[in-house]
């Protein structure tokens, strides 16, 4: 699969264009319940807002099982649909043990395998893709985004009905 994108940046000088990369961090509402949450870790980068690079996605489970399979981390949804499985790729564990992966239209990956033990752990190093702009997220059900408290101002009017 060839990666190809649209550049819509300035040009500063002939023949030069500006890239931009910026790291986000996987939070906890875009990662699966049972695999345990590194902030600090779990970072992937978008190239000029809409090309997605693992960088240092890293997934244990925090239930000691050692197989995993289903829906397990939220990506930006890709640009292109996926009618033939172009989203597909084969990881590594630490410990050598083989993860298949498969991301949907909605950037939902997919991931099945199995852990050699409670220490070991798959990088999901997945393949660039081309994501959708604004970039879209699918939450997994159970754990919602903190919302913030909407703080409600008190205006004179508000201040004069209460009397």
């Amino acid at each position: 699969m060839s990666i190809v994108g649209y550049q819509s940046t300035v040009i500063q000088a002939p023949g030069n264009v500006v890239n931009s990369q910026r790291e986000l961090r996987v939070p906890p509402n875009h990662l699966n319940p049972d695999l345990f949450h590194s902030p600090e870790r779990n970072v992937y980068a978008v190239l000029n807002e809409n090309i997605v690079i693992g960088k240092d996605i890293r997934l244990r489970t925090r239930s000691g099982k050692d197989e995993i399979a289903g829906w397990q981390v939220s990506l930006p949804a890709p640009l292109v649909k996926n009618p033939q499985g172009e989203y597909t790729g084969t990881l590594l564990s630490r410990k050598g043990k083989p993860f298949f992966y498969a991301i949907d239209d909605d950037g939902r990956v997919f991931l099945s395998g199995k852990f050699e033990d409670e220490q070991d752990e798959v990088n999901l190093n997945i393949n660039p893709y081309v994501a959708e702009l604004p970039l879209k997220f699918r939450s997994f059900p159970d754990r919602q985004a903190p919302r913030k408290r909407n703080a409600r101002k008190t205006t004179t009017t508000d201040a004069k009905n209460k009397k």
